[in-house]
């Protein structure tokens, strides 16, 4: 009976005493959702461009096998992280013959509960940017519900494939492959996470000097590239 009792009155533990890390990862998600980033101007802004690869392209299903993150700020590279994830499933077939990663190779590799705290704390206050990074925020939001019970929805994004459509109006090519062409960037290690951010950061910077006389903050290219968006759906 006392024992009861007492567990009645006992001070419950915080969120962060149970566990710490959850708590840290749910700090990181409030961080990145943060619009307080689009009241900066462009040239002090900080820029995370990222990548994944990952074991197949189902979102509900598949998992994250490598994850790289460029930091940028007024047009340079200032910090580089990479990682390779031991999944909790086999890679599909089609998938190793597009970016050569093997089950073999990541059998020592940490679990992506391990990678999520370091990758959020790399990505930090900085504006994410992508190319089709919707998947690899859709990719990143499941793994986090499955394992922190928290995501990145709603958090400021932007997207190379749609800013490129804001230098070059009307144009359908969109892949990767298609802006590393008319930027004249090269790519080492295509399809690996690492070397598809950097080559997307290079083509981000090129596509940033041609909208810098256009666009002041943040706010007006997220804007722009949104009602962008919109339109492409509408």
């Amino acid at each position: 009976m006392w024992k009861t009792l007492l567990k009645t009155v006992s001070p419950r533990k915080s969120d962060a005493e149970r566990d710490p890390l959850a708590a840290y990862v749910r700090q990181r998600c409030e961080v990145i959702r943060s619009q307080s980033v689009l009241k900066l101007s462009l040239n002090e802004a900080t820029f995370c461009i990222i990548d994944l690869e990952t074991t197949g392209l189902d979102v509900a299903e598949d998992a994250i096998i490598n994850a790289a993150a460029v930091k940028v700020k007024r047009g340079k590279i200032t910090k580089i992280y990479e990682s390779y994830v031991k999944p909790p499933l086999p890679i599909r077939h089609e998938s190793i013959q597009w970016h050569g990663i093997t089950d073999d190779m990541l059998t020592d590799k940490p679990s992506i509960a391990e990678v999520l705290p370091e990758f959020l704390g790399f990505i930090g206050s900085s504006m994410i940017v992508g190319h089709h990074i919707n998947f690899d925020l859709r990719m990143l939001n499941r793994h986090l519900k499955e394992h922190f019970d928290c995501g990145l929805e709603g958090a400021p994004w932007l997207d190379t494939m749609l800013l490129h459509k804001l230098v070059m109006e009307n144009n359908t090519n969109t892949q990767l492959d298609d802006l590393l062409d008319t930027y004249s960037v090269n790519c080492d290690q295509r399809h690996r996470a690492l070397g598809d951010s950097i080559a997307t950061t290079k083509v981000f910077l090129k596509i940033l000097q041609e909208l810098a006389s256009s666009y002041k903050t943040l706010n007006d290219l997220f804007c722009a590239q949104q009602d962008l968006s919109r339109k492409d759906h509408m």
